[in-house]
């Protein structure tokens, strides 16, 4: 009983810390935030709608601080990042069901704001409800350039039973079209790794497979996705047409395969810890990656993950 009592008194104190903080940080409150019915995702619709005031409301509240006002990822905090807020006015975006060179639906920006971009800044938002998030989606939509248009999510095939002949086969096709940027182990040091550039010129490094979590390919359906579809502004390109729909089964269950390093185990850590270690083990994990700065920045959001973390949510 003491021991219980003895841990249950720094949680009590770190949940109030954060409610207090967040008050003052996000006065917007959820009951105050208009909602307006659910709509198209069709973009012109949105624009020619007057509901974008109530997705701005909850952007200005919860999302402006990193993205900035006019979308353009130039927010206040965006210097403290070295994986930089994206920029919604480009209408280029990394995690969606949608082809290459298309803009991503409604659907996938809340997926986002439900999982957040893993060892980045962008940490889920779950102190909003579903009304709210998809009011928010549409405005952070509203911000993409006019002509684009929202592309209509890839049709998956069923998911195959994982047999060891499927295993050696995605082998087979790893080997041939990854192995030249993620390496033969899957490290991310092929030896096309070091010459690799963004959008922006900017080198960049292909994933390493064996590390988890990853930012987002940490599901088999989001790993399909983005080998299908590729990862816009960055050399990953879409294998749509290279490998065929079926067999991109087998590589994802080839990349699932591979034994994993728990990046988030290591962050592990008592009270002693630094902010990292201490919410990291009330939540029964480590933050990993830059996920410390945006649990800093936005604690309505980081509130809300912790409590969801603790009770198992």
């Amino acid at each position: 009983m003491i021991h219980s009592i003895k841990v249950l008194f720094p949680a009590i104190i770190i949940v109030s810390i954060f409610l207090i903080t967040t008050a003052y940080k996000n006065p917007v409150k959820k009951e105050s935030i208009k909602t307006s019915k659910i709509m198209s995702s069709d973009l012109a619709g949105f624009l020619m709608s007057d509901s974008l005031s109530d997705g701005r409301q909850i952007y200005d509240a919860y999302c402006a601080a990193c993205h900035g006002n006019k979308g353009d990822g130039q927010g206040a905090y965006a210097y403290e990042m070295k994986i930089k807020p994206t920029d919604f006015t480009s209408g280029i975006y990394k995690f969606k069901s949608t082809p290459y060179g298309t803009l991503p639906t409604v659907d996938d920006i809340i997926s986002t704001l439900k999982l957040g971009v893993r060892t980045t800044a962008m940490i889920p938002q779950l102190q909003l409800n579903k009304v709210q998030m998809h009011e928010v989606a549409k405005y952070v939509l509203s911000f993409a350039p006019k002509e684009e248009k929202i592309g209509a999510p890839i049709n998956i095939p069923p998911k195959p039973e994982v047999i060891n002949s499927l295993i050696s086969s995605g082998k087979k096709l790893f080997d041939v079209n990854c192995v030249s940027c993620h390496g033969k182990d899957a490290k991310g040091d092929g030896p096309s790794a070091k010459k690799l550039v963004n959008y922006k010129g900017k080198p960049i490094l292909p994933a390493n497979l064996t590390y988890k979590p990853l930012k987002r390919a940490n599901s088999p359906e989001w790993i399909y996705k983005i080998i299908n579809n590729g990862i816009e502004e960055t050399p990953m390109i879409s294998y749509f047409g290279v490998i065929k729909p079926k067999d991109i089964w087998d590589v994802v269950y080839y990349i699932d395969s591979i034994p994993k390093e728990n990046l988030a185990s290591k962050n592990r850590g008592g009270m002693m810890g630094g902010m990292n270690g201490m919410m990291g083990g009330m939540m029964g994990r480590g933050f990993v990656g830059e996920e410390y700065i945006g649990m800093r920045i936005d604690m309505a959001a980081a509130h809300a993950w912790m409590m969801g973390r603790m009770m198992n949510r």
